[in-house]
């Protein structure tokens, strides 16, 4: 079992990783470094903090953001976290689970914690939270995935 990074070394993969992503044909929303930025690694042992803007295309017929676009967005920033930390090479999603706790409002800006649970050799275990910046003990939605280590 591999131990999650730590400090700087965790932010400078996790930026190499996002610089990489950057040169994919891929376009697919959400595109990290455009659509989701990398705040700051957040805490010690493989947490990060990455910030997204909530729009009106991403709206429900509710008018708060699809859940889908939620999924979408921590699927994302857990996996550039776990691809990050696993050598580069890309991490799918094996399974994941969102939890829905409050209503994602639109045009607001949100953030996605991310923290690294467990690496193993063949899969890694990840969690992340949504929330607004001015209210990070209030969870939106929560989420926990298993995605495929591949070395």
């Amino acid at each position: 079992m591999t131990e999650p990074a730590h400090s700087g070394d965790l932010l400078q993969s996790v930026r190499q990783t996002i610089q990489q992503r950057a040169q994919s044909p891929a376009r697919a929303w959400p595109q990290v470094g455009r659509d989701v930025l990398l705040l700051e690694e957040d805490a010690p042992g493989g947490c990060l903090l990455f910030s997204c803007r909530t729009d009106q295309s991403m709206s429900n017929p509710m008018g708060i953001v699809h859940g889908g676009v939620t999924a979408s967005l921590v699927d994302t920033c857990m996996g550039v976290a776990c691809t990050a930390q696993s050598g580069g090479l890309p991490t799918p999603t094996v399974t994941m689970t969102v939890n829905y706790a409050r209503p994602v409002p639109l045009d607001r800006e949100i953030r996605v914690r991310v923290r690294t649970l467990r690496i193993g050799f063949t899969s890694a275990q990840m969690s992340a939270e949504v929330f607004l910046p001015e209210c990070p003990e209030e969870a939106l939605a929560t989420a926990s995935g298993i995605y495929a280590v591949r070395r």
